[in-house]
This record gives C-alpha cells, sequence and structure tokens, in this order.
C-alpha cells in the first residue's frame, strides 16, 4: 500500500514539474576484503540506497515528500507562513530542520558514512560495555531540532526581529510512546495529553551578523509527565556557538545537560553533562581543507546512582584534492572510556579514503582499520580490517 501511494504521488507531481523540484540519490557499496574477530577472511556484502523527493509549492506554502526504496519509507511535511512573524508546519521531517550541529554532525563525513567512511551513526568505534564514545564528540553536544526518530510532529516559528527564532515543537503525534512508558494497545497512536506534551521542544536561534549564531534549547524528555516524574528527566537543556567571524575558520562549540530526578529507586539519576567541540578550515592552502570534531561525557549517575563514565572522543578528517573531482580523505579518531573504578579501555580507527567524480556519478573506495576495546579477551582487543569501495549518483 505504501508503495502505491508513494508511485501516485510520484506520478501526480511529475506532471506538475512546473512548480515542484525534483531530486532524488542512489547509492551501492561492498566489500573487497573484510578481517572482523576470527581467522576467516570475507568478500562481499551489499549496502544500498534510494531516495527521491520532491520539494513543492511558494511561498506561503511549500511542503516536501520523500521516498526511500530501499527500506520502503515515506515521510513529508507542509509549512504554511501566513505572516512574516509565523510559520506553521506539519508532518515528519527526518532531516531535522532545526538541528544545530554544524560541523559534529552528519554532515562531518556526509554521504561517505554509508559507502567507506566509518560510520559512527552505527556506534562507529565503541568500547566494550555497548558505550558508543563516538556520541561524545559527534552531534550529541547540540541541539537535534525535531527529526528523524520524532515521527510527526508540530512545529511553531516565530521571527520577531531581524537575525532572532524562536521555536515550540511537539514531536511524536504519529507514534506510541511504547518505549518510553509502556505497553500501550498495540497500533494505538494517541497518548494520555500530558504525556505528549511532556517531550515538547523549545529553542531560541539568534543570528549576530558577522559574529556567529548562538542557540539555546530544551528537550523534554517525559518527566512532567501524569505520574511520570519518578521515570524520566524532566528534560535536557543545550547551549551552543557557532562563530563565523574569523576568515578561514569556523568554530562550534555545544553543551548538553540532562536534568537529573529521583527513581523509582529514590536514587539521583541522570545529570550527565556533555561538551563538544567542532572546527572547520575550508582552505588551510590550496587544495588542502581540515575538521576536527571532539568531546566529552562527564558526571551523571545510572539508575542504581551511581557514578557513569567519563567519556573522551576526537576525530579529525583532512581532505585533499588531487585533481578536478578527485578527492582524498584522511579520517581518523580515538575514543576513551574512563569508569570510576576499574581499568580505562580506548578505540581508535584510521580509514583514508578517496572519491572520484565523473559526470553524475562519483566513485568510493577506502580503507578501515580499527581496534573497538583495548581491554578484555584477545578477541575483543582483535583489529578489524576492511577494504570498502562503492558508487553513488544525484540529481
Amino acid at each position: 500500500m505504501k508503495k502505491l501511494i508513494a508511485i501516485s504521488v510520484m506520478l501526480v507531481l511529475l506532471t506538475g514539474a512546473a512548480f515542484a523540484q525534483i531530486s532524488g540519490d542512489y547509492l551501492a557499496a561492498s566489500r573487497l576484503v573484510r578481517l572482523d574477530d576470527g581467522d576467516d577472511v570475507m568478500m562481499g556484502g551489499l549496502t544500498f540506497a534510494a531516495k527521491w523527493s520532491i520539494t513543492f509549492g511558494e511561498a506561503p506554502g511549500t511542503g516536501r515528500i520523500v521516498y526511500r526504496l530501499h527500506d520502503d519509507d515515506l515521510w513529508g511535511w507542509f509549512a504554511w507562513r501566513p505572516i512574516d512573524l509565523l510559520r506553521i508546519k506539519f508532518g515528519w521531517d527526518r532531516d531535522g530542520e532545526w538541528g544545530r550541529a554544524f560541523i559534529n554532525g552528519w554532515g562531518f563525513t556526509a554521504g561517505a558514512k554509508d559507502l567507506v567512511a566509518v560510520n559512527d551513526y552505527g556506534g562507529g568505534y565503541n568500547p566494550s560495555g555497548g558505550i558508543a564514545v563516538s556520541g561524545a564528540g559527534r552531534g550529541d553536544p547540540w541541539y537535534p531540532g525535531i527529526g528523524d526518530g520524532d515521527h510527526f510532529a508540530l512545529m511553531f516559528s516565530l521571527y520577531p526581529m531581524d537575525g532572532l527564532q524562536v521555536n515550540f515543537g511537539l514531536p511524536r503525534f504519529g507514534a506510541s510512546l511504547t518505549e518510553m512508558y509502556g505497553s500501550p494497545v498495540a497500533g494505538r497512536t494517541e497518548e494520555e495529553m500530558s504525556l505528549k506534551i511532556s517531550l515538547f521542544h523549545a529553542s531560541l536561534f539568534y543570528n549576530i551578523e558577522d559574529i556567529g549564531q548562538v542557540t539555546l534549547a530544551f528537550v523534554g524528555q517525559g518527566g512532567l509527565g501524569k505520574d511520570k516524574e519518578k521515570t524520566a528527566s524532566v528534560g535536557d537543556i543545550y547551549a551552543s556557538f557557532y562563530l563565523t567571524a574569523i576568515d578561514g575558520i569556523r568554530l562550534d562549540l555545544g553543551f548538553k545537560m540532562g536534568i537529573p530526578f529521583t527513581n523509582a529507586g529514590d536514587k539521583t539519576q541522570g545529570g550527565r553533562m556533555n561538551i563538544g567541540l567542532g572546527l572547520s578550515m575550508p582552505s588551510v592552502i590550496e587544495n588542502l581543507s581540515f575538521k576536527l570534531r571532539g568531546g566529552a561525557l562527564i558526571g551523571g549517575t545510572n539508575d542504581a546512582g551511581n557514578a557513569l563514565a567519563t567519556e573522551f572522543m576526537v576525530g579529525i578528517i583532512p581532505t585533499y584534492t588531487i585533481a578536478p573531482g578527485f578527492l582524498f580523505y584522511f579520517h581518523a579518531g580515538l575514543g576513551m572510556n574512563m569508569p570510576e573504578q576499574g581499568d580505562s579501555n580506548m578505540a581508535w580507527f584510521v580509514n583514508p579514503y578517496i572519491s572520484y567524480r565523473a559526470g553524475g556519478i562519483t566513485f568510493w573506495s577506502g580503507i578501515q582499520v580499527r581496534q573497538l576495546n583495548s581491554i578484555g579477551s584477545d578477541a575483543a582487543k582483535a583489529i578489524q580490517f576492511s577494504i570498502p569501495f562503492g558508487f553513488s549518483a544525484n540529481y
């Protein structure tokens, strides 16, 4: 049914191409060689993705519909700006329009993470215990906006003065709260009102001309919902500053803190602080650019009231243009997990890769060498090696 709807929408909007912008992406990737914990050398496997999007309408009303073939996923949104002061948006924007990680987020390696780059969105380099150190300096310290995991949302943006944007959003209109609060009736997407509202987003973006951008935000985590003060934090606080005043340098500072609460076991839980730094130099010297990201997770307690480990992460990616359309990337990173008791654990990776664009097709190839754990058994400390390659196209 979803495929039928998607195809019908595409056909209708294709006939109206005069008022619609159509774009698409396709990628396919595999591995020439892969050696993980065991002695066997592996080959093959396939990753593919295809996405088409249509952006339509003109101010004051616009919208977008996106269909992803590889997971049969259809999503979209509609926006209306009746006056200059106000915009109203409803739908599912999986790209997360309000997200504020300008350097450290998805764009650090962009589409290469689905092809040849170490994919930090899949836990990239995480020490034992399932703690993803990649999150410490990736996008986590910055306000994520309402996006992928928030399903349908109702969003309001106010523009009271030049450079200032004030936002309020209610996510998860089309999703149940099963994961957070238990097991509602199967298929049910409405929930007790206070629980839905307790997940609200409120944010303020202020652009200081020729200086940078300031962000303050709050994301509710359910603790204000009816009878839920013992099972969830009230929310997370975000603050960040994106500096643009220095020629040739972009600097992004991010901070996040989860508000602590007393849980059902009368233990103080939460209070974790996450700080991050992003640096981008688009032109260090001719043909060379450089990006760096780093971060730390500090403090906080688990559900037993015990102190959580301190985590650090740093990653770099200098990029060199060998020839027009031919780029070399040296992607590398290091993470460390330091518990209050016991041994510290370290993870690292080295991930050089290249891309060559010929017409509308880009060829990718690279090498991934990484160690996910520095302590534990020999298998846990094993160094993993692979040679990925792939192709991507877009229009």
